[in-house]
């Protein structure tokens, strides 16, 4: 039976691997000889436990790594203490070591595990805690999961827009050392929406009170992974007035919300340095700056923000979900995809990594694109490049303003874009079995013998108690 089954799933010409490590043609860990007890045990319990188990060792860690796959865990495993020692004054930013160190010790069994075990055989499974660090891959993609159901669950029955606002090169190393500037580029964007709401009738903006809904999400990093500060804004395009009904409002003046987002930036800037940071001489070279940027920028900075574009079928749902998945994505894990970490050279500490550059995004020639760029670099350079996108301890990358923003307690009369059973569906995919499941294809938990563990309580660490 695991002969047979194991041919015709890796032989199959028509299967296409919809999982990781599920192409039994490439990814064959599984086949080692000490594990052909355990798949023949498998199989007797039918398809399902054996597809379940086979996926279930291919994407064990040794599996992985013998695959060639590279984690940040990884390096900075091997690399980190050297490193902090060596640079131990640059790293005060609060909460920046400790969010480091939480990744590495995610799923240490010192820090507490949970112990499941078959009701009906010797079976068992260990599960260490999660380090709800936002620098690990493993549990930033739950924590993007957990942001998107939340952004999910403010988003009305309207057409929305993503609107991009970013800022000059000249002025990004400022925003790197001043924290407290990424507070100012979320207000400023925010003071610029509304101008164009008051515009469009200055009398009655302040009489009906009318607000914008919309929810920001700050994206440090580009795929060259300098810093690249910039907000990813999604708008729903309507207004609420007083009474609480919402009204059609579709068109924004670009060119008027780029010079107001830029005059109000560099005001912003500017008083923020002067009265916050309380250095002269700094505030003093950024006006300069600044009188210079706006003649280099005289139709303001670049701005993105076309209207979405509906899909085949018309599904807002589904449109919804694909870009809610996508802003929320990169306010929400490191600034690198592991898939995009080539080769780890301990013995020469070097880091192999590529990226697509944006340039090559509109150009339908290949001949004329710049192609895949592969950087090899020092270790210690690679580390840093991704660490100066750790968010400071408290600092939130998605806020909600508006009638969208969670202060906001007035009830309003149009419903939501999704259903109680869809927000509770997207919230159950968020647990950490389903997102293996989601993933992987396989359950964890699911016993060779075919029944489900369960969790014991009694067997499992809790260090806090």
């Amino acid at each position: 039976m695991f002969f047979y089954l194991w041919y015709n799933f890796a032989m199959n010409n028509s299967y296409k691997p919809f999982y990781r490590n599920s192409d039994l043609k490439i990814n064959r860990y599984f086949a080692l000889p000490q594990f052909k007890s355990r798949l023949i045990e498998a199989s007797k319990h039918g398809k399902e436990i054996f597809y379940n188990e086979v996926r279930k060792l291919n994407n064990c860690y040794i599996a992985r790594k013998e695959q060639g796959d590279i984690s940040i865990k990884d390096i900075f495993s091997v690399f980190w203490n050297e490193f902090k020692e060596k640079y131990k004054a640059r790293l005060n930013r609060s909460g920046l070591i400790e969010s480091i160190e939480s990744m590495i010790s995610c799923h240490n069994f010192d820090k507490g595990y949970l112990y499941y075990e078959c009701p009906n055989c010797n079976e068992f499974y260990m599960v260490g805690f999660s380090c709800h660090s936002r620098f690990c891959a493993s549990c930033g993609q739950k924590y993007k999961n957990q942001r998107t159901v939340k952004v999910s669950e403010k988003c009305l029955d309207a057409p929305h827009r993503q609107f991009v606002f970013t800022i000059p090169e000249e002025l990004r190393q400022y925003f790197r050392t001043y924290r407290g500037l990424l507070n100012i580029l979320f207000s400023t964007a925010s003071e610029a929406l509304n101008a164009v709401l008051e515009k469009e009738s200055p009398r009655l903006y302040k009489l009906d009170k009318r607000r914008l809904g919309y929810i920001s999400f700050l994206h440090t990093f580009g795929r060259d992974l300098k810093f690249h500060p910039h907000l990813h804004i999604l708008i729903a395009e309507r207004y609420l007035n007083n009474k609480g009904e919402l009204r059609k409002f579709d068109y924004f003046h670009f060119n008027y919300l780029r010079i107001t987002f830029q005059n109000k930036l560099f005001h912003n800037i500017y008083i923020y340095l002067r009265d916050i940071v309380k250095n002269s001489k700094i505030s003093k070279k950024v006006f300069k700056l600044c009188i210079e940027l706006k003649k280099k920028y005289p139709d303001g900075y670049y701005f993105y923000g076309p209207k979405m574009v509906k899909s085949k079928d018309n599904d807002n749902i589904k449109d919804m979900k694909s870009l809610t998945n996508y802003v929320a994505r990169y306010a929400s894990h490191p600034a690198i995809s592991e898939r995009r970490i080539l080769k780890f050279d301990i013995e020469n500490r070097l880091i192999t990594w590529c990226y697509d550059p944006h340039e090559d995004d509109d150009v339908e020639n290949e001949e004329d694109k710049l192609g895949r760029q592969y950087i090899t670099e020092d270790v210690f350079s690679f580390i840093e490049r991704l660490i100066v996108h750790i968010p400071s301890k408290g600092f939130q990358q998605i806020r909600y303003y508006g009638f969208y923003s969670n202060k906001f307690k007035e009830k309003i009369s149009d419903k939501s874009l999704f259903s109680d059973a869809q927000l509770t569906k997207m919230l159950d995919n968020t647990k950490w079995i389903n997102g293996l499941k989601n993933s992987f294809g396989y359950d964890p938990t699911l016993c060779v013998c075919g029944s489900q563990m369960f969790l014991n309580y009694e067997l499992s660490f809790y260090p806090s108690g």
